[in-house]
C-alpha cells in the first residue's frame, strides 16, 4: 500500500516539476489570440443586440402587463388590491425601462443607450404613458406613491394635468 502511495506522490511531483520548469506555453494559446465572439459579432451587429432576443420579448411582457392593469375598470382601482396593483405596475414599468436604459449605457455606451431609448418609445409605450396620465387626472394615484424612478418621468408627462375628482374617497 505504501508502495503505490509513494508511486502516485512521486507522478504529482513530477507533473509540477515538469510544469514549473520545463513546459513553456505557446503563444497559441493566449486569450488575446481567440476573443470571445458573440452572435451578434458574428453576424455584424452591435454587442447589445445578442441580449435582444430576450429584452425585446421582456419589454412586451411588461409593457402587456401594465396595460391590463390600466385598462381594469375604474372601479377596481379604487379597492386595496387594486390600488396596489396599479401602483405596483407603474413602478415595475418605470423601474425596468430606466434599469434597462441605463444598464445599456453604461455597459455599452451612448449609441447602446439610444437604442434602448428608442426601445422603450414604441406606440404601445405611448398608450401607456397616455392611459397612467389620465388615470392620474382622474384622480386614482398620487404621485408621492410611486417610487423616485417612476414618478420623476411620469411627473414631467403629466405636469400641465390637472387632478379632477377623488373617486375613491368615501
Amino acid at each position: 500500500m505504501r508502495f503505490i502511495l509513494l508511486f502516485i506522490v512521486g507522478i504529482v511531483v513530477a507533473d509540477i516539476v515538469a510544469a514549473t520548469f520545463f513546459w513553456q506555453p505557446s503563444a497559441g494559446n493566449s486569450s488575446d489570440a481567440n476573443p470571445v465572439v458573440d452572435a451578434a459579432a458574428r453576424s455584424g451587429q452591435d454587442q447589445w443586440m445578442a441580449n435582444e432576443k430576450h429584452n425585446a420579448p421582456s419589454r412586451d411582457l411588461i409593457r402587456k402587463a401594465v396595460q391590463e392593469t390600466l385598462d381594469r375598470p375604474w372601479a377596481m382601482h379604487c379597492t386595496a388590491q387594486g390600488h396596489s396593483g396599479l401602483i405596483g405596475a407603474i413602478n415595475n414599468y418605470y423601474y425596468q425601462r430606466q434599469a434597462q436604459v441605463w444598464s445599456y449605457g453604461n455597459t455599452y455606451g451612448e449609441e447602446a443607450k439610444a437604442y434602448a431609448i428608442k426601445a422603450w418609445t414604441t406606440l404601445d409605450d405611448n398608450r401607456i404613458e397616455r392611459l397612467m396620465g389620465e388615470t392620474y387626472s382622474r384622480g386614482y394615484f398620487s404621485l408621492d406613491e410611486l417610487q423616485p424612478y417612476a414618478r420623476t418621468p411620469l411627473a414631467a408627462s403629466v405636469k400641465d394635468a390637472h387632478v379632477t375628482a377623488k373617486p375613491c374617497a368615501g
